[in-house]
């Protein structure tokens, strides 16, 4: 399994439905990559009822902005379930490098993270659109 980093993470929550829908995705998959990743991070995850979630944590489907210590630009993404990725829409599939970093961060944190060639880089959340109003 790849370590994000030796030392300590910073703290992250997720909404109990979040846990539980990342919980079954990554049952059945492999413990290596950004799958073994994503269950490090359920695995020592906070969770909280969707009603008393903090404001400002990342969560799945919620567009947020964030920076790359390998990269001066900020990024718009919306990290969502594999089925709904389209990198050319900005919709980031949680079983990626960047998307397993990021889910449970709250805004200015930041998680030193591999990417893909297992290279540590520093990924920063810096802000997060207000969500979608409820139909």
């Amino acid at each position: 399994m790849t370590t994000p980093r030796k030392g300590a993470l910073p703290a992250i929550t997720l909404r109990s439905d979040d846990f539980d829908a990342l919980d079954r995705l990554v049952g059945d998959l492999p413990g290596s990559g950004p799958a073994g990743l994503l269950q490090q991070e359920l695995d020592r995850a906070k969770v909280c009822e969707p009603k008393a979630m903090p404001k400002n944590v990342v969560t799945l489907n919620r567009w947020l902005h964030y920076s790359d210590d390998h990269s001066p630009e900020v990024r718009r993404v919306q990290l969502v379930l594999p089925k709904e990725a389209d990198i050319d829409a900005g919709r980031v599939s949680i079983l990626s490098y960047v998307g397993a970093g990021l889910i449970g961060l709250k805004e200015g944190q930041s998680i030193t993270w591999p990417d893909p060639s297992g290279a540590a880089r520093k990924l920063t959340l810096v802000k997060l659109e207000d969500p979608e109003p409820a139909n």
